[in-house]
């Protein structure tokens, strides 16, 4: 006999993209679509591209624009102020970079020597992507949570649309009537319609609709994992058990009409309650399955209601950054966890098929990657972590993981980072997968739910209690003591107790690798707060929050925004340890439950919170003065 015990994630269900057969092996060769655009030059950006003078490469962490020769070798260098975005060109002669820490976007003179040129004033822009004809660029802007359109001709705003928080690539399709969007922490993607004077957003849902059940048997007490399938396709399970997408960096697409992610999905909650034996671990419930899996989504008619979705899970960890050949429609994903590239074929068509993958770094230094480009015959891999530029071949019909290894040209380094060796180390840490000290066989790393040090926006199951994710950046130095009930009075403590909760073993993690993610941590800058237009109920809400009739700063106040005090607030924590505020307008849901899924919902005391503040009696526009203020710190 068989009872029910809770609602899983599984790897089962998902579909995965079908393996080789010994007769796949061949170079794939091109085939026929005269009924499908292939997406322009400029459709979207990267860290890498490839002009007509040879690659061109963002290096973030260096903050340097690189041109290199064909075997990545750095030629010339433009430097700019601030950590960079992604970078595009339109096929000619005109290239856009984002310069995420300074506020703009840079032309950039595409010459032998390379200079900076014309720029606009955009708020932390990240993703760029040009419209067909080259005469607009749009660019995500992180802190104003927008897409932002700008004419090339005199790089003056068009317009600008309102998405959600923590928007990342941007890719727009063939004919130019839409623009595609990813997102760190929200379960779908913003399609913008482009048509017309005034861009309208539909979102497209990436959450499966079925779940899994774990069942268990009485009589043996194995447990295994069954399918449930949703009621209706409008039916979305809710609760112990619902799966989640996060961290869609890259977007783009294949051709008219069909469009492309690279996500993971993550199973927060597998049970209402956890069992016994499962401790303080992440997910609530002791059944051997991965918590994450990392995938790739295919969608017909994004946004729309004769929307179409296929998904697969892929053997990479991460999956930051992929590049597409037309030309034999193949598909190529970095893993930016593990290191591995791998490699799709028909990857338009209704059966993709896997047909080889290789691991680019098995030793010092990692790589990280997270950006590709196709070059005729040559795939170009940037190294975030390594700053290098990689080359691999293209024309081999080789298929074995550690052949395909000794292929890649390695180039030099392009720039020095500006982080020193010991924040660059805790980066590479932070985000590294396959390492069973760190994780449960490696399953997880750091960035899995704290992409960028941020937050992927979803309630974890921790052993009793059902907690937030925080977030990380800016919200280290002064904060301590660390977790929601402030039971680690250090930072090293913290990291240590996250390391066993997430199934590793911190006794086999040295005090220096420990010292490394925690002067990562401390290193990572605040999210910068949305661009404020309404001065007066910014003031308003500044007042309202440190008055004494709401008393609002007694306990959030300083450069960290929190006093570092416990309180006995009624929800199911014995304490709960004041949180930081900073960055507030990205870290949806709030309060330790999530139980409050936007500012205005705190503010209107929906929560499971109610002790915090006086709220009741507060006049609408008082109300909207705060949440003001809130999305300021």
């Amino acid at each position: 006999m068989q009872r029910v015990i809770g609602l899983v994630a599984s790897t089962l269900g998902l579909g995965s993209v079908s393996p080789a057969s010994d007769a796949d092996h061949a170079a794939p060769q091109p085939i026929a679509r005269a009924s499908r655009a292939a997406a322009h030059v400029g459709s979207r950006g990267s860290t890498v591209v490839v002009t007509a003078r040879g690659p061109l490469v963002a290096e973030r962490y260096a903050a340097k624009v690189v041109r290199t020769d064909a075997g990545g070798a750095p030629v010339s260098t433009l430097e700019l102020g601030g950590e960079l975005g992604e970078i595009v060109h339109d096929g000619h002669n005109r290239v856009f970079v984002a310069e995420r820490g300074g506020d703009r976007i840079v032309e950039v003179r595409d010459d032998d020597t390379l200079a900076a040129g014309r720029s606009v004033a955009i708020a932390e822009p990240f993703g760029l992507a040009l419209a067909p004809d080259g005469k607009t660029l749009f660019a995500t802007s992180v802190a104003d949570q927008a897409l932002v359109a700008i004419a090339t001709e005199d790089l003056t705003v068009r317009w600008r649309v309102a998405l959600a928080a923590e928007p990342r690539g941007v890719a727009v399709s063939a004919d130019g009537s839409e623009a595609l969007v990813g997102l760190l922490s929200r379960g779908s993607l913003a399609v913008v319609d482009l048509d017309g004077d005034t861009p309208t957003v539909r979102w497209q849902a990436l959450d499966p609709r079925d779940q899994l059940v774990v069942v268990e048997d009485e009589d043996s007490g194995e447990k295994s994992v069954e399918l449930r399938e949703a009621p209706s396709r409008y039916r979305v399970p809710q609760g112990a058990g619902r799966r989640y997408v996060r961290n869609s960096f890259a977007v783009g697409w294949l051709g008219s009409g069909r469009a492309i992610t690279t996500h993971q999905l993550a199973t927060p909650q597998l049970v209402h309650k956890p069992v016994e034996a499962d401790g303080d671990s992440y997910g609530g419930a002791a059944v051997d399955m991965p918590r994450i899996v990392h995938r790739i989504a295919w969608i017909a008619d994004p946004g729309r209601a004769e929307a179409h979705l296929s998904a697969a899970e892929i053997a990479v960890h991460q999956p930051r950054a992929f590049a597409y050949d037309d030309a034999t429609d193949m598909l190529y994903v970095g893993g930016y966890g593990d290191d591995r590239l791998v490699a799709i074929a028909d990857a338009s068509q209704p059966a993709p098929r896997h047909v080889w993958s290789t691991k680019l770094e098995r030793k010092a230094p990692a790589c990280g990657i997270d950006g590709l480009v196709v070059d005729g015959s040559t795939l170009r891999i940037h190294c975030e972590l390594s700053r290098r530029l990689l080359a691999l071949p293209l024309d081999h019909h080789e298929t074995s993981d550690r052949t395909l290894g000794k292929l890649v040209v390695r180039g030099p380094e392009l720039a020095p980072s500006h982080r020193n060796a010991e924040i660059e180390r805790g980066a590479e840490l932070f985000r590294r997968a396959n390492d069973g000290r760190l994780s449960d066989r490696g399953t997880l790393a750091c960035a899995s739910c704290h992409p960028e040090g941020r937050a992927d926006g979803l309630t974890w199951r921790i052993g009793d209690h059902v907690l937030q994710t925080p977030m990380l950046a800016g919200r280290i130095l002064g904060t301590a003591p660390f977790k929601w009930d402030g039971q680690d009075a250090t930072l090293t403590d913290s990291l240590r107790h996250t390391i066993n909760r997430l199934g590793g073993n911190s006794s086999r993690v040295g005090r220096q690798e420990i010292a490394a993610l925690a002067a990562y941590l401390s290193s990572l800058r605040p999210p910068k707060a949305p661009t404020a237009t309404d001065k007066t109920a910014l003031a308003r809400g500044r007042e309202l929050f440190a008055s004494k009739t709401l008393g609002c700063a007694s306990c959030h106040s300083g450069d960290a925004m929190t006093d570092g005090a416990q309180y006995p607030l009624k929800s199911n924590l014995p304490q709960t340890d004041t949180p930081s505020l900073v960055g507030l307008a990205h870290s949806a849901p709030y309060y330790h439950d999530g139980s409050a899924d936007s500012l205005r919902t705190l503010l209107t005391d929906r929560g499971s919170i109610h002790d915090m503040a006086e709220l009741g009696g507060l006049a609408e526009a008082d109300i909207e003065a705060l949440r003001v203020y809130l999305s300021s710190l």
